[in-house]
């Protein structure tokens, strides 16, 4: 995947698209405004990018580097075991800063959390088949083994979904 594909799949998915009278509306809604997604990634094959773990910084839109080196073992074990988490430029996870949305909503905010991941996911997929690319939503996850890959307590804020995107290619799906 190059690295201008990666930079667009993060402003689609929850960048900012503009600013008016003091305010950021980014791609995808949010209950309230609220914005308690949060969004990491385990990259594996981006031109000119460091294998690793990194966290996207939306307001200035740049990736922080947390980790570098092969997580893909990890982040597979992690996603009980399946391999599309290998063998994908990118693995785009998403967690929730909880208390962004429950100082509004209370126990409400989980269900609004879950829509807001579920607005960001969609238009991840759409950017990427736009672009060609393919995606794949993972819901099936060991959170606390994810929590750990990019070190978030698990209780502040915890993973709630995965997806995966590439190019795919008869090849890779030979090794299945």
């Amino acid at each position: 995947m190059s690295q201008s594909d990666l930079s667009f799949l993060l402003w689609a998915s929850t960048g900012i698209q503009r600013k008016e009278h003091g305010y950021e509306f980014r791609t995808a809604p949010s209950a309230g405004a609220l914005y308690p997604i949060e969004t990491y990634l385990v990259i594996n094959n981006v031109e000119s990018i460091k294998q690793g773990v990194y966290h996207y910084n939306i307001k200035h839109h740049y990736l922080e580097q947390l980790h570098t080196g092969n997580f893909r073992k990890d982040i597979t074990i992690a996603a009980l075991h399946q391999q599309m988490c290998a063998i994908a430029s990118v693995v785009f996870i998403w967690t929730a800063l909880f208390n962004r949305s429950k100082c509004k909503y209370g126990q409400r905010a989980y269900r609004y959390i879950y829509l807001d991941a579920g607005h960001i996911a969609e238009n991840l997929a759409l950017a990427a088949s736009s672009i060609d690319l393919g995606s794949c939503h993972i819901a099936a996850l060991y959170d606390e083994d994810v929590n750990n890959i990019i070190e978030v307590d698990g209780t502040m804020e915890s993973t709630i979904y995965l997806t995966v995107v590439g190019h795919s290619t008869p090849q890779e799906y030979q090794h299945e």
